[in-house]
């Protein structure tokens, strides 16, 4: 399941405090079919919020391969990754100059916690792939 970032929630996340940060990101560096771990950058766009992937599974034909990552110090100031490590564990960050700043997470797909006020989250609502179809 994907979890779906709308233009409020990507808001949000740029202007949370945070809950800790961090020199680098927890990032994943095995990649597993089942898991499907990754890292994106959040873009948005006039309408939408979408993920610009800047992870690649390396050398698919053995288990447990390497999970190849962008250069993430290269991303501009305020830019905003997830990191997913299975489908209950993503996680938001925002940069800031040289450090992250962890703004989210998500252990379900269906709540995300903001960090707007420090260690204690918010809790925002978040709709899946699957629902936002049903609702067409």
């Amino acid at each position: 399941m994907k979890v779906i970032i709308d233009k409020g929630a990507y808001l949000m996340l740029r202007s949370a405090i945070g809950a800790y940060t961090c020199r680098k990101p927890p990032i994943p560096s095995k990649w597993n079919s089942v898991d499907r771990p990754h890292v994106a950058v959040l873009m948005p766009s006039d309408e939408d919020v979408f993920r610009l992937f800047l992870s690649n599974p390396v050398g698919t034909q053995n288990p447990g391969h390497r999970l190849e990552i962008a250069k993430l110090e290269e991303l501009p100031t305020k830019s905003i990754i997830e990191v997913r490590h299975c489908n209950l564990d993503y996680r938001y960050y925002r940069r800031d100059n040289a450090m992250w700043i962890k703004v989210a997470e998500a252990r379900n797909p269906f709540v995300v916690e903001v960090f707007s006020h420090g260690c204690t989250p918010i809790d925002m609502d978040i709709q899946t792939g699957m629902e936002q179809a049903h609702e067409l």
